[in-house]
């Protein structure tokens, strides 16, 4: 008899037309339905899973699990999203299941996260936790220099900007704070209680990639896609980044990663130590790492989840690794065949990346038009090499149509329109039809729109 799993499901995460079908292969899932998903996505739940249940918004969030599973006698619980995470971990705790346990929070809240890397000895940037206007003027002239302001329980670049020495201070916390509103309204932000600071204000890293790649082309960060299970950590595979446009807005993520094996070896012996001084359970994880000139690395954040973007669908395609599947196994409390060392480049049988659908070019400069969002009318061949494959990311992408969001550096993933899955034969080639795609795509729709 397959068992039963209980899917808190949010916003966030991998797209539910990869994962879905990935858990109900191997088990009977129920669905605890946090806020109303766009109609494909709740036909497509309804005809897999055995009930879609949806929460009651008036009642506390862990206590809507803990019900819900009671009643149709979950074997396990899990969730994918970044905004369910913490409520998910102390329901599993009053179950009494595999969960990502106490250590939750500390994975969840970004001061939290620091402060347990501060105490743990783990490379951290200065920063301070603030609330108000006063504080973060405080905390800037304490850490000097330019600093980054974000959202302790931010998501996606979602509320966060950067600070000069002279300028306006009252300004950008004003914009920070209407970002953070705005992802509250579009469901992109934390389902349930929380409290302390909401923000914290950051030395920026004078990261680089200096003596890191022996190719250009990529960013000075990158993660360590990986699962604790009863308490120990397996770091699987590293997954590199195109650089970011300002503030820090994300465009690509890469699988496999073409660092030197001792490097990456070297990245995920720190990523280790931080993932434990978390004091996690049983979850998947995405830890981020800032490289520096001098040959160590800096701590950025590490989830209790997943990889969003397409990043659980980028270690299939590279490594034949399924981290969702892994995930769903440690959950119901078997022990995951999770791979015995770290899978390095030698390891990957091809490439893939996620890539944004935003408004700007590789270099962060903004469209000068908006046409509508018609990736399927693209001619992708004109645009990549021979073999690669462009595949629209429909779970994480607005509708066939719709206007070009516009873009605005605070907003983060609030101004992406959607997400591409780019297929390649090899990392190099994977990388530079990624740059390809970002410098001729709003040529491409452009006229496509017109040709429609």
């Amino acid at each position: 008899m397959q068992p039963a799993v209980l899917l808190v499901y949010a916003k966030g995460g991998p797209a539910l037309e990869f994962l879905l079908p990935r858990l109900v292969s191997r088990a009977l899932v129920d669905v605890l339905l946090i806020g109303e998903p766009q109609a494909w996505q709740r036909e497509l739940l309804e005809r897999l899973c055995r009930r879609v249940v949806p929460a009651d918004p008036s009642a506390a969030l862990p206590d809507e699990i803990v019900r819900v599973a009671t009643e149709l006698r979950s074997d396990g619980v899990l969730t994918f999203s970044e905004f369910c995470v913490v409520a998910t971990a102390q329901a599993c705790l009053r179950l009494g299941i595999p969960g990502p346990g106490e250590g939750a929070a500390r994975s969840r809240d970004k001061v939290l996260m620091r402060q347990a890397w501060q105490a743990a000895g783990v490379p951290n940037p200065a920063f301070r936790p603030v609330d108000s206007l006063a504080e973060l003027e405080a905390a800037r002239a304490e850490i000097g220099g330019d600093v980054i302001v974000k959202s302790a329980l931010g998501a996606g670049s979602i509320g966060q900007a950067m600070l000069s020495p002279g300028e306006d201070g009252a300004a950008v916390w004003r914009e920070v704070e209407a970002a953070t509103e705005a992802a509250r309204r579009s469901g992109m932000s934390e389902h349930g209680d929380r409290t302390g600071p909401r923000y914290l204000v950051e030395e920026i890293i004078q990261s680089s990639v200096d003596g890191w790649y022996d190719q250009p082309g990529y960013g000075d960060y990158l993660s360590v896609e990986g699962l604790v299970a009863g308490g120990v950590y397996h770091p699987v595979c590293l997954t590199a980044r195109l650089p970011t446009v300002p503030v820090f807005v994300e465009l690509s993520n890469h699988a496999p990663c073409t660092l030197a094996p001792e490097l990456q070896q070297r990245i995920a012996d720190v990523c280790r130590r931080a993932v434990d001084a978390l004091g996690l359970d049983t979850c998947a994880t995405h830890t981020e790492v800032k490289l520096m000139p001098d040959g160590t690395v800096r701590l950025l954040e590490s989830a209790a989840r997943a990889g969003g973007a397409a990043v659980t669908r980028e270690l299939v395609e590279a490594y034949g690794v399924d981290l969702i599947g892994l995930q769903l196994a440690a959950a119901l409390g078997e022990r995951p065949a999770v791979p015995d060392r770290l899978l390095l480049p030698a390891d990957a049988r091809g490439a893939a990346a996620s890539l944004s659908v935003i408004a700007v070019d590789s270099t962060g400069k903004p469209w000068s038009s908006l046409p509508p969002f018609r990736p399927d009318l693209v001619a992708w061949e004109e645009l990549v090499s021979a073999g690669t494959t462009v595949e629209l990311v429909r779970g994480q992408s607005q509708p066939l149509g719709a206007p070009m969001p516009a873009f605005h550096p605070h907003t983060g993933v609030l101004a992406y329109a959607g997400l591409l899955l780019v297929r390649a034969a090899d990392p190099l080639t994977l990388r530079d039809d990624c740059y390809r795609i970002l410098d001729g795509l709003e040529e491409a729709m452009t006229r496509a729109a017109a040709d429609a």
